[in-house]
């Protein structure tokens, strides 16, 4: 095993300018925690933060996103698809894995792991879909092996993967199984871990990190946790959310008060037909005009929810839009029941929301009916956030 010392002695190879001088790095646009832009050639992310072409190195607190504006497009997915223990995963065109490292192949190099960052690998044969039915509590590490149009889960130690063969421990012998014959493995893990704060999107998938580091050589992530450290090819890299370990969803928060109060007052205290009007979570919204997934809230007039804002939050982010088949509804955010914003949402026409909540404690959210009393369909919060 690669020693501590070894470790940071490659990672200073990645990140020294001898080995990075002549390469050229992407064309990247950050978003900054102020809700300004730049935008240049990215020629370094290290520990004191981002640097672009021309420009003096910027602190990562300071920057939200960073996304690369001339990466080509997604790629056709690969035929192997890796599932790691922090919830994300990466695509490949193949998969190896020994005691301590596992490489995926894919179309920009070779990336490399902890083979504890690892969960499962399905080759994605066409039709069998066997991910789907995994046993809830497995004792061993589990093959999924063809079983003439289905397959079974064989119980035992996955020791290694290579090109041609899976090889296990099956009652205390060495059996090496034919690649063709395996779907997927999965390894005995315990519970799944704790993300890391950045969310790294990559060529192929996505993965979490607390620590960042790029040249044009390499994108490491947690170069100092041996259980995490991760090496891919400098060219995957597509996004990076700072934000995303800064950032409270209120899709995933309680409201600290709810008071919801329908157009026709006595509906709400009706049993089992109150409910229907509070907020509700809204996964997606294949409606919006950004792509992907987009969680958020649906809530109904008039309905008043406060949350608590955490220590150290800024900002407040949100998109609002209305439903096109009913009326016009009115929008009002408060912080500690200062009013700072009313709109009112029309239509699917989405209405950016970027309020400053420094300093205050509790944030409230207000719906109501439309200008007059009209009666007004649901608003949609599309990705509400508070940001530290």
């Amino acid at each position: 095993m690669m020693t501590r010392v070894r470790r940071l002695a490659l990672v200073a190879l990645f990140l020294s300018p001898a080995a990075t001088a002549d390469a050229t790095g992407p064309r990247v646009r950050l978003e900054l925690a102020d809700g300004t832009q730049a935008e240049g050639e990215l020629v370094e992310i290290g520990p004191a933060g981002l640097r672009l072409d021309g420009a003096a190195t910027m602190p990562s607190d300071r920057v939200r996103t960073l996304t690369c504006t001339d990466a080509p497009g997604r790629p056709a997915a690969g035929r192997v698809r890796a599932a790691l223990t922090d919830g994300t995963s990466l695509a490949a065109d193949d998969f190896s894995a020994g005691d301590a490292a596992a490489t995926l192949d894919v179309a920009e190099g070779r990336v490399e792991m902890p083979i504890g960052r690892v969960r499962s690998v399905d080759w994605q044969a066409e039709g069998v879909a066997w991910a789907e039915t995994l046993p809830e509590r497995a004792a061993t590490d589990l093959v999924v092996v063809r079983k003439g149009e289905g397959f079974e889960f064989v119980e035992c130690a996955i020791t290694g993967v290579g090109p041609e063969t899976v090889t296990v421990v099956l009652d205390g012998e060495t059996i090496p199984v034919k690649r063709s014959k395996v779907l997927g493995v999965v390894w005995l893990r315990g519970a799944a871990a704790a993300p890391g704060g950045t969310a790294v999107d990559v060529a192929g998938g996505g993965l979490r990190a607390d620590a960042v580091a790029w040249t044009p050589t390499a994108l490491v992530l947690d170069a100092d946790d041996a259980e995490r450290r991760t090496v891919l090819p400098a060219a995957a890299l597509r996004r990076i959310d700072y934000a995303a370990g800064r950032t409270v969803r209120l899709a995933d928060t309680a409201p600290e008060r709810l008071d919801v109060e329908p157009f026709f007052g006595a509906l709400g205290a009706v049993e089992g037909l109150a409910r229907f009007f509070e907020p509700r979570f809204l996964p997606a919204d294949a409606r919006s005009s950004r792509p992907g997934p987009q969680p958020g809230l649906s809530i109904r007039p008039r309905t008043t929810a406060v949350w608590r804002i955490p220590a150290g939050s800024r900002r407040f982010r949100a998109r609002l839009a209305g439903d096109a088949a009913a009326g016009p509804a009115s929008v009002a955010v408060a912080v500690d029941d200062r009013r700072v914003l009313e709109v009112v949402v029309s239509g699917p026409d989405e209405v950016p929301v970027d309020l400053d909540v420094d300093g205050g404690r509790r944030l409230g959210v207000t719906v109501d009916f439309g200008p007059g009393g009209a009666l007004a369909g649901p608003v949609r919060f599309l990705e509400p956030v508070l940001e530290q």
